[in-house]
């Protein structure tokens, strides 16, 4: 499994947080400053949010029907930022008998450039990406995912909490690492993978 989660990550963007300093940049420290050496970030609280786009590009759709076998995408957005960051990382689930999951591309809007190489599971996939720079509100697309169906059902796609995993759950992320809290909505697609016969009028 590749190096990946919030431990790859937070460092990744206290290493940034130095770099700044020390070069004499700025404007890349949370709300409220820094946290010093040896302090425990603190969670922002209500500070963003991201969701899952169904349908790719233009409005947001939380749930689409998908027939035929022909991969589709599903867009991962932010989709709010009341609190400027500067990363995220995100873990998507489905159910592995309805979907399969093919690739996905990072966006790498407002220089979210530094992005991990990602780990997939049997039914999950993880993977994030920070700024090398100072912090952002950018809201919008930050990664497509690529699935195709399987099999005729229904699966949510899922952003799994960090109450659900605490290194690997989904999350924005302030200067240093910090832990910006963010709601997540999930999006659910419907299979079917042979278009439905007409119905014909009784005879």
């Amino acid at each position: 499994m590749a190096t990946v989660g919030r431990w790859w990550i937070a460092p990744t963007l206290v290493f940034v947080g130095w770099l700044l300093s020390s070069c004499g940049g700025g404007g890349g420290g949370a709300p409220g400053g820094t946290p010093s050496a040896g302090q425990t970030p603190a969670m922002i609280s209500d500070g963003a949010g991201m969701l899952l786009d169904a349908v790719s590009g233009g409005a947001t759709d939380s749930s689409r029907t998908v027939t035929g076998t022909d991969p589709f995408e599903v867009d991962l957005v932010v989709s709010r930022a009341s609190s400027p960051y500067q990363g995220y990382q995100y873990q998507v689930q489905w159910d592995p008998k309805v979907l399969a999951y093919d690739d996905q591309r990072d966006l790498k809007p407002a220089g979210l450039e530094l992005c991990a190489a990602g780990a997939k599971g049997d039914d999950s996939f993880f993977s994030g990406c920070a700024r090398p720079s100072d912090s952002t509100d950018f809201t919008g697309p930050v990664n497509t995912l690529t699935f195709h169906c399987i099999a005729d059902g229904t699966s949510t796609v899922h952003l799994v909490k960090l109450a659900e995993d605490e290194d690997f759950g989904s999350s924005v992320l302030g200067f240093g690492g910090v832990i910006i809290e963010t709601t997540l909505t999930d999006a659910l697609v419907t299979c079917q993978r042979m278009a439905s016969a007409p119905t014909l009028p009784p005879s």
